[in-house]
């Protein structure tokens, strides 16, 4: 594990920790992909997120400090800004040439940042806010990605029964933090289409995340024999295929959806929903 959580990192804000362990988590990933040398959807959507979530992160400490009139947020927001264009950098180049990634230098880029930002620059913060529950509070509640539906509170997500089909490992991984970092906490992982239609029958899922890309079956076959099975799961297809070429092979309509590898995390987020509370 390149970076391991500890309570020497802990602010003591509830959300903000929660943040702070969501992004050593995609930090360890990214350092797995590079070590791994992960196929490049994977470590492409691994830092999608790790962008995504950074800048949803510095949001949410940015009004904390402004809620509880931290006279040193310019500074702070300062040392935000050149963090986020340095690891948007890092996944704009990873995304133009896949071999523009110096391992050892984003290793140590990764090392260094948080541990030294939290450790280092969270901690001025700290006393100011961490008794502030109200600022806390405000602040805790600025959504991932904001729902299409005003009738569908965000908190809602934590009621979904998410399955995740797909036999990539790291990806999964990747798929599961995201899902978690937003509440959604039933969540179902098997490598296999065949391990899918059993957990499914056992207790059927509300979203289905599948690979179209599996040894037994296609896709496409797997969304069939779910709605063979007459269950109420809503399928989202992910594949390294474009959508529009994947659509012209698709012999079912129990496909609600479907999401490109690499994965945007918050394009993810939004198709649950959509799928989940609208479809």
């Amino acid at each position: 594990m390149l970076i391991e959580w500890s309570k020497d990192l802990e602010i003591g804000v509830p959300f903000v920790d929660a943040d702070h362990k969501v992004l050593i988590n995609l930090l360890n990933q990214v350092d797995d992909c590079i070590t791994e040398q992960e196929e490049s959807t994977v470590l492409g959507s691994v830092l999608e997120a790790l962008v995504s979530y950074t800048e949803y992160h510095f949001a949410r400490e940015e009004k904390l400090m402004e809620l509880a009139n931290f006279e040193n947020i310019d500074e702070h927001k300062a040392v935000h800004a050149q963090l986020f264009h340095k690891v948007r950098s890092i996944y704009h180049s990873f995304a133009a040439d896949h071999e523009s990634v110096q391992v050892e230098d984003v290793r140590s880029f990764l090392q260094k940042w948080l541990t030294q930002h939290i450790l280092g620059e969270d901690v001025k913060y700290r006393d100011i806010c961490i008794d502030n529950q109200d600022a806390a509070h405000e602040a805790g509640m600025i959504p991932f990605i904001q729902t299409n539906d005003s009738h569908v509170p965000f908190n809602e997500w934590g009621l979904l029964r998410v399955l995740l089909v797909d036999d990539n490992p790291n990806f999964c991984k990747l798929i599961s933090t995201v899902l978690k970092a937003v509440g959604i906490a039933n969540i179902e992982v098997t490598g296999s289409a065949e391990g899918g239609l059993a957990l499914l029958s056992r207790r059927p899922a509300d979203v289905v995340l599948c690979d179209w890309v599996m040894d037994e079956m296609t896709g496409t076959e797997f969304a069939a024999k779910v709605e063979e099975m007459n269950l109420p799961s809503k399928v989202i297809m992910m594949t390294g295929y474009s959508i529009d070429s994947l659509k012209s092979k698709v012999t079912t309509k129990n496909i609600s959806s479907y999401i490109e590898k690499p994965v945007n995390a918050r394009d993810l987020l939004d198709k649950i929903t959509s799928t989940a509370f609208n479809a």
